[in-house]
């Protein structure tokens, strides 16, 4: 499952869209009749269903990759168990491939963002009805503070003033809370919750190449939280610290990825190994761009005894819940 992939109960119903585009993709690598409009049907479907769901963004589009993956293994099983195949009937494959995920993937990603536009659409709409309510109240009181056919008692009430006091106040909070920067951090497209034991395992597979290369084990030390978090970035981050501290490990040894730290803001990565010995510029520009890239992403890496890895974390009651607000009307 990519990092930021919705997680379900045992018992909830599996969707059937991942295997009707999978079903599609095998479709438009054989050529069949009307296989674009299948594949963009299919496409559409599992990206509305996605963000229904609540994956994010980064994590719809790993799943395509790992479509595409499953896709080329099966073609490589079958291409191996045919003795006739020649290397230019793979390469039309490959072309055939990349032409039906490149259509997969914009048919689905579309999916997506139109859904996720329609969530916005409707949060929009609530916060317009929230903001109206205590806006007719001070529009109200105002009016009767101003109106001269109304003793002059009556409208100095000091309830009119404490009136306007409490909705002023009230619009104010509103705004803040879902207006604010905080606001603008959409889950969609980065923040959501990651058990981060997903995020180790799938820079483990990716590479694994490198891993092996280096005659060195990647080890995932758990319990590893699940951390509401952007997904991607911590995929990122953790890639290039892992891949920078493999090439200054010491053949046959472990790189140990582990939790050092958390809080209700941070959660704390270390990432521990045995030095081969030599300075190695590639490890050391490997994590100079860690370092960097993780300025930038709110986040923080740096090296002490071990290479550590500082994510930003909200708790995962803090902001709306977009699909929640779909029910909101004007």
């Amino acid at each position: 499952m990519a990092p930021g992939a919705p997680t379900m109960a045992a018992d909830t119903p599996q969707s059937g869209e991942i295997v009707r585009a999978l079903d599609a993709l095998a479709r438009g690598i054989s050529g069949e009749s009307c296989w674009q409009d299948d594949l963009i049907r299919a496409g559409w479907a599992l990206g509305a269903e996605e963000f229904r769901l609540g994956a994010s963004l980064p994590a719809l589009l790993k799943q395509l990759d790992l479509m595409e993956a499953m896709t080329l293994y099966a073609v490589e099983t079958a291409a191996a168990r045919d003795d006739t195949a020649t290397a230019a009937d793979g390469i039309a494959i490959a072309r055939r491939l990349q032409r039906a995920r490149s259509l997969l993937s914009l048919a689905t990603v579309k999916g997506f963002v139109e859904e996720y536009l329609d969530g916005t659409r409707a949060r929009y709409r609530s916060l317009r009805h929230d903001i109206r309510n205590p806006l007719g109240t001070i529009r109200t009181a105002v009016s009767l503070m101003e109106d001269e056919t109304i003793p002059a008692d009556m409208r100095a009430n000091p309830r009119f003033r404490a009136m306007v006091k409490r909705n002023a106040t009230s619009i104010d909070t509103m705004v803040g809370r879902r207006l604010g920067d905080g606001a603008a951090r959409e889950e969609a497209f980065a923040w959501h919750d990651v058990p981060l034991a997903d995020v180790v395992r799938t820079v483990r597979r990716d590479l694994r190449e490198d891993a092996a290369e280096a005659h060195c084990g990647v080890i995932i030390e758990e319990p590893l939280p699940t951390v509401r978090t952007d997904a991607l970035g911590a995929e990122l981050l953790l890639r290039m610290v892992v891949a920078a501290v493999l090439r200054g490990a010491a053949t046959h040894s472990d790189v140990t990825v582990s939790l050092a730290e958390q809080n209700d803001r941070t959660v704390v990565l270390a990432v521990r190994h045995e030095p081969n010995g030599l300075r190695s510029g590639e490890r050391e520009a490997g994590l100079a761009l860690a370092e960097r890239l993780a300025r930038k992403m709110g986040a923080r890496v740096w090296e002490d005894d071990l290479v550590y890895i500082a994510l930003p974390v909200s708790p995962a009651d803090e902001g709306e819940n977009i699909a929640g607000a779909r029910q909101g009307t004007d």
